[in-house]
């Protein structure tokens, strides 16, 4: 609830900056990224916190490897940089996995950057996703626990899909700003799987994916793929992925296209 209240609030505010300020709001691009992130509400509410919770309690009483206590503010620390290093390489492998790749690209597909569009987000992600996060509970980190901190990591970054802040040097040596989100979001060519982190930008700079913004920033996604109404946010790129893949002369060469970085 905290969540889905700060980004209406967030919305609600840009949409009226931009009536203030008479600048031009795109409805059917606010259209196909409303019905994006409602659809990912509901798949989250149905997968990842009912379904999959329960599945998550389960492993924490019984497997969990560890004892971790969380009046320890260090257990909160760990869990939250534990979160931000894993979502790093899940967020890169969407990126170089087409068949992750084929949902990830709807968040991408706007060609502006906002509020609005930040919550662009696939169902299909609320899906795939919480069985990557099995790591938390078999750790021993409580995962209702683990609920609150992928909240406030979620809303933080809804805050930094704007292209109201400039560039701040000092702070993008180590978080993610506005600045180093924009250039994730580029489709100019020194862009392009560029700043994956959510919170950390010193992930990006230790594996060598950080690149500063420094030329103006493209938005959208490149070659001829779009995502230009409700129905194509809701689908993504599977249909293409999926014809791509029948036509392949065996199931293992479909395997295999599948698997293979995006083109």
């Amino acid at each position: 609830m905290v969540f889905v209240i700060s980004v209406f609030g967030a919305i609600a505010a840009e949409r009226t900056a931009a009536w203030w300020r008479r600048y031009h709001v795109d409805n059917a691009e606010v259209a196909t990224s409303v019905v994006s992130g409602a659809a990912f509400l509901l798949a989250k509410t149905l997968v990842a916190r009912i379904a999959f919770l329960a599945l998550s309690l389960e492993v924490y009483d019984r497997y969990r490897l560890f004892e971790l206590d969380l009046t320890n503010p260090i257990v909160w620390v760990l869990m939250f940089v534990g979160r931000d290093l894993v979502y790093y390489w899940v967020h890169r492998a969407e990126h170089r996995v087409s068949v992750l790749w084929a949902a990830h690209m709807v968040h991408h597909s706007p060609e502006t950057m906002s509020f609005t569009n930040a919550v662009r987000v696939p169902w299909m992600e609320a899906v795939y996703k919480p069985w990557l996060g099995l790591w938390v509970p078999f750790v021993g980190f409580n995962p209702i626990a683990f609920v609150v901190l992928d909240i406030a990591a979620a809303t933080y970054g809804q805050l930094y899909h704007t292209t109201a802040v400039r560039r701040h040097r000092l702070l993008d040596w180590f978080i993610v700003t506005p600045s180093t989100h924009r250039v994730h979001h580029g489709s100019n060519r020194e862009y392009i799987d560029k700043n994956f982190s959510a919170v950390f930008i010193i992930w990006d700079r230790l594996f060598g994916t950080f690149e500063p913004e420094v030329a103006s920033v493209r938005f959208g996604l490149t070659g001829d793929k779009s995502i230009d109404s409700p129905v194509d946010a809701l689908v993504g790129g599977y249909p293409a992925l999926f014809e791509t893949v029948r036509q392949q002369q065996s199931i293992a060469a479909g395997v295999r296209v599948a698997l293979a970085p995006p083109v």
